[in-house]
């Protein structure tokens, strides 16, 4: 027989365990037909964004996509509106949006300019975008504490974070149509009669495909998820399923027609394409493994991962669907950002799901085998892994609303103090060591206009006095009678602190 050994470290990791189990029995009573879990699931990920709900706008995005049309406006005016900046949009930047401009447009109209209410809009949003990637996971057998834990690493992540801490990032409006259309995909797959599931699945992706042109890397995981269900072999699979299966992949030619139409017209202000390279490979590389954490459940999934190999489970394997449709989505996920020569942590998405999906497998894996010391400590290590991605997650939130706040206190300065048709020169440097930077001048400039003080005029200007050439503002009209520079100055000085105080953002505002 074996001793227990009366530690404090083996009492947490029996303790650990021992809610593992008892989450397992709760999973196991919950009504087949009705995966309450997944409801209660999404509610607790979107929670690990409670924070944002206090959060005033953001300068990233928000200073020309929160506020309403002028009062007055009809439904054609709205229509008309929207159009005219999907147009402007394609024009400007390259990138054909329609779908991402009706929710910005809808959202702005009900939301009034109230970020209150624009937040909580999101969260909701939030909420949705964890039940469908529950679903996915539930219908690619991973058993509900996996598809849990799974979703709290994918959700919470601070690396791709940044979607649901801003109100208006492409990537978050699009995730529950995209996994919608995968979970399409695979009910299809198993339904007497699936034209209704094709229909949503085909739909999905054409509603993720008109917020960003990059879910066309949905398609192949999409196409295998419909093709083979459970027990089919390949062949047979395509026997059975091939051409409907196939059929949905037609909605690549709505991306084809895009990428073609913009390479025979492009012109300066537009993205410039980039020929692949080893260097983009590897930024795309290093965003993947940021995306899943990896630095901080490393060590668990690793034990994980050795458990599976080494023992065998009695119980049914996950499903070979994830197992196929998995690797589909991380390599085209990889592949459509290979002609850029810059990378973002929102930029994983959606090859990072394949990544999710694989985490999610391994842990319903690791529920089925037998009981064994290496596999509680599998458990520990996830279960610290998971904690610390939400403590790093929130600590990334503070830190944006800190930015957001001192940013607002600018915003409320020169409304109440600057005179009519001020100048302001906004001085940009490099923000990560605390600098303002052009993107949060122009945002400045943008909030402004839409709150009232469209007289107050901004222009950029480098840490050396060097006017900045950008197409959202024009230069200044006159010499500036403000100054705006990150750090403290002369004049006006604002500062706010994060991380229980330890860290201050701050700028000053001084008359020029």
């Amino acid at each position: 027989m074996r001793q227990k050994v009366g530690t404090p470290g083996r009492a947490a990791v029996d303790s650990l365990v021992t809610g593992v189990r008892t989450a397992v029995a709760v999973a196991k009573r919950l009504p087949s037909r009705f995966p309450v879990w997944i409801a209660l699931g999404a509610v607790a990920l979107a929670a690990g964004y409670a924070p944002t709900l206090r959060a005033p706008f953001d300068f990233i995005d928000d200073g020309n996509l929160v506020y309403p049309a002028p009062p007055g406006t009809t439904l054609g005016g709205h229509v008309e509106l929207w159009w005219q900046k999907v147009h402007a949009n394609y024009e400007h930047l390259g990138p054909f949006r329609p779908t991402l401009w009706a929710h910005w447009e809808v959202f702005a109209n009900v939301c009034g300019g109230e970020a209150k209410l624009w937040r909580a809009v999101r969260f909701v949003w939030c909420g949705l975008a964890a039940g469908m990637l529950l679903w996915l996971f539930r219908e690619l057998k991973v058993h509900p504490v996996a598809a849990l834990v799974a979703g709290a690493v994918a959700m919470w992540n601070p690396y791709r974070n940044e979607i649901w801490t801003s109100l208006t990032l492409g990537e978050g409006v699009a995730m529950p149509y995209a996994l919608l259309a995968l979970v399409a995909a695979r009910k299809g797959a198993h339904a007497e009669r699936p034209l209704a599931w094709d229909v949503v699945s085909i739909l999905g992706v054409v509603t993720a495909l008109g917020c960003k042109n990059t879910f066309v890397a949905l398609i192949p995981a999409q196409v295998a998820l419909r093709m083979f269900p459970d027990g089919l072999t390949l062949r047979d699979g395509w026997r059975r399923n091939g051409w409907r299966a196939l059929a949905l992949a037609l909605t690549v030619v709505l991306p084809a027609v895009h990428f073609v139409y913009f390479k025979l017209n492009w012109h300066p202000g537009q993205y410039v394409p980039q020929k692949p390279s080893v260097e983009q490979f590897v930024r795309v590389l290093s965003s993947l493994k940021g995306a899943i954490g990896l630095d901080f459940l490393g060590a668990g999934l690793a034990l994980a991962l050795t458990c599976v190999v080494i023992q065998r489970a009695e119980h049914p394997s996950v499903a070979a669907g994830g197992l196929l449709a998995a690797p589909l989505l991380i390599a085209a996920g990889v592949v459509v950002y290979l002609p850029m020569d810059m990378m973002s942590g929102r930029y994983a998405m959606p090859g990072v799901w394949g990544l999710d999906v694989l985490i999610a497998l391994l842990l319903t894996r690791l529920i089925q085998l037998p009981p064994s010391l290496w596999q509680k400590l599998a458990w520990v290590g996830i279960g610290i892994g998971v904690l610390l991605v939400l403590a790093a997650n929130l600590i990334r939130q503070e830190k944006i609303a800190a930015r957001s706040r001192l940013l607002w206190d600018v915003v409320h300065y020169l409304e109440q103090n600057a005179g009519p048709n001020a100048q302001v020169a906004w001085v940009s440097g490099d923000s990560t060591a605390g600098e303002l930077n052009v993107e949060e001048g122009i945002h400045v400039r943008w909030h402004l206009l839409n709150r009232g003080r469209p007289d107050i005029s901004i222009g950029l200007f480098d840490r050396d006095g060097k006017p900045l050439d950008r197409v959202e503002l024009p230069p200044l009209a006159g010499e500036p009678t403000f100054r705006i520079a990150g750090g403290p100055g002369e004049g006006q000085t604002f500062r706010e602190p994060y991380q229980l105080g330890r860290k201050v953002y701050e700028c000053s505002v001084g008359r020029k």
